[in-house]
């Protein structure tokens, strides 16, 4: 390098040195104001989290971020493709996004703006994260009730914008960061494909006719061409001869009908007709959003492994490998006592379980048999049978039995809610098409054969689990390494060729979900790792939930306690 460029350069470092130690001081201080308060806001601009932003930028010597037009431009292409995931662009500051992409956008901004510009760009990246690993909202302030998830750790978040920020691709990094749940990606693409039948606005429907088969040409299947083309794959070329019934109709045929549960055999009769001209429903896309949203609250780092319970359809579910392997009917929570909505891990089992009778059915008890016993809560001393009405005096245990409340065998994953999987033998119920009829726990209509299944060790296999339980003595078995239970209330689910069902919103919940989900969200319930030096032995590592209203600054209050369910 010649010395007069050198020194030019050294020279240019000298002058902008003070400029930029401005900049970093003013970034500074304005992030540790939005470190305390409940919401914070820039320019009217909420932000998701003001201790999370300013601890990013402490992590990066608090230097400006967006200071590369393409890294912008990076971002919103990304925001613009949220609706694939169920977003609206608006969720992420799309129009600051749009506004300051422009070229020489930031050049006649002051110092303080260019800096709320910055940091307004970093909080559309942690919304982004944030919502695409966790969800939008926070559940438990969706309804604290029913719904339960630890605070979202504070950790992954930053990982995730220092990930985006320093990969080679921005776009590519946070498409490839997270491993989708096939349930996810299933309710995924049929959101896609519905959302699709909303750009058929202006095509005309298919004319009743005699049935379209392979060969065929005219009219009628070029607008079967044209929409399925807007109900599929719009980056498909179009056919040279859009009035040919080809191959590539005919398989694009056979794929639709799959989608639909119809006979696939790429003839195009009365009942594909109809099912290509079905209006657009806005109201099954927006129950199909929400419950994507629902999926994103609990399937964070998600093993291969792990036991579904869709309580909505009334079934559980093994996963081995990603794939069911083995599916069961359940009875779940009456709609006064409902199965909540969480995640936990399956530690044990245990064969031949006793039952302490919850406090709310007590109190409908009268005298019972001596197949209860009835435990003094101050002395402990044990009687058979008796008057189990005084709940206060007696705490009602059942005893192992196939009369048991319980049945046979439990499945152990221990939470707050005291909820869990169990035998009963009350076997009539499985009968029935609604089965929300239990007091929130999950009756197994085939126990023995899912105890088996998790398990899975050739010692415990369907004889030596009868034999177990034919010795009536109550024993616990460890599986060999803790199991993932997901208790999920979803009322839109998709197969794997993107056909929906829609099932019954038997609790109630969908209404409030929908509205929420609508609204901008001004903080999230982020944990916090305690400082290093000198942390308080009693901290609550939750930071908060959301305000009610935005002022300049932004954090997040105490979460309380949540709900305990009584046994089943």
């Amino acid at each position: 390098m010649p010395f007069s460029v050198y020194l030019r350069l050294v020279s240019l470092l000298l002058i902008l040195m003070p400029v930029l130690a401005s900049a970093n001081t003013l970034l500074g201080n304005t992030l540790d104001s939005l470190r305390e308060p409940k919401t914070a806001a820039l320019d009217g601009v909420p932000l998701l989290s003001g201790r999370l932003l300013a601890e990013f930028y402490a992590q990066r010597d608090n230097a400006l971020v967006w200071t590369d037009p393409a890294r912008i431009d990076a971002l919103l292409q990304v925001v613009e493709a949220s609706p694939a995931e169920g977003f609206v662009p608006e969720d992420f500051h799309v129009a600051t996004l749009r506004l300051l992409r422009e070229p020489r956008a930031f050049d006649a901004l002051s110092e303080s703006a260019r800096i709320a510009a910055d940091i307004k760009l970093s909080d559309a990246l942690l919304r982004y994260v944030h919502h695409t690993r966790f969800g939008k909202l926070d559940p438990v302030a969706v309804d604290r009730k029913w719904n339960d998830r630890a605070p979202v750790p504070a950790e992954r978040l930053i990982a995730d914008m220092r990930g985006a920020l320093e990969a080679a691709d921005l776009q590519a990094f946070l498409a490839s960061r997270l491993s989708y749940p096939f349930w996810y990606e299933h309710l995924r693409q049929a959101l896609n494909q519905s959302a699709g039948a909303a750009r058929l606005a202006g095509v005309p429907p298919v004319p009743p006719g005699p049935a379209l088969v392979k060969g065929n040409r005219g009219p009628r299947v070029a607008l079967l061409r044209e929409r399925l083309h807007r109900l599929g794959d719009q980056g498909a070329p179009l056919s040279a001869t859009p009035d040919l019934f080809d191959d590539a109709l005919h398989a694009e045929v056979v794929t639709f009908q799959r989608r639909f549960k119809l006979s696939a055999d790429g003839v195009v009769g009365p009942a594909t007709i109809a099912a290509i001209n079905t209006p657009f429903d806005a109201r099954k896309v927006e129950r199909m959003r929400i419950n994507l949203e629902r999926m994103r609250w609990l399937y964070d780092d998600l093993s291969a492994d792990y036991v579904f319970v869709d309580v909505a359809n009334y079934m559980a579910h093994v996963v081995r490998d990603g794939d069911i392997v083995w599916s069961t009917r359940v009875v779940v929570g009456a709609e006064d006592a409902q199965t909540p909505m969480f995640r936990d891990n399956m530690d044990h089992l245990v064969f031949n379980p006793t039952w302490t009778v919850p406090i709310s059915i007590q109190k409908k008890m009268g005298k019972v048999s001596a197949s209860y016993t009835l435990v003094d809560r101050q002395t402990g001393r044990k009687f058979s049978g008796g008057d189990a009405s005084n709940y206060k005096r007696y705490r009602v245990i059942q005893q192992p039995g196939p009369r048991n409340a319980l049945g046979q065998v439990k499945f152990m994953f221990p939470n707050r809610h005291s909820v869990y999987l169990h035998d009963t033998p009350s076997k009539a119920l499985f009968g029935r098409s609604t089965r929300a009829l239990s007091h929130g726990c999950v009756r197994v209509q085939n126990p023995t054969r899912l105890a088996e299944m998790l398990l899975n060790r050739p010692d415990w296999d369907q004889a030596r689990i009868a034999t177990v339980i034919q010795g009536e003595r109550t024993r616990y078995v460890n599986l060999d390494r803790p199991l993932p239970v997901l208790l999920y209330y979803l009322t839109a689910k998709a197969d794997e060729q993107g056909a929906v069902s829609f099932r019954s919103d038997v609790y109630g919940r969908d209404q409030r979900l929908q509205e929420l989900f609508a609204e901008p969200v001004l903080s999230a319930r982020i944990a916090f790792e305690p400082p290093v030096t000198a942390p308080p032995p009693d901290a609550e590592p939750a930071d908060g939930e959301e305000a009610d209203r935005p002022l300049q600054v932004n954090t997040e209050s105490q979460n309380g306690v949540r709900l305990t369910q009584a046994d089943d």
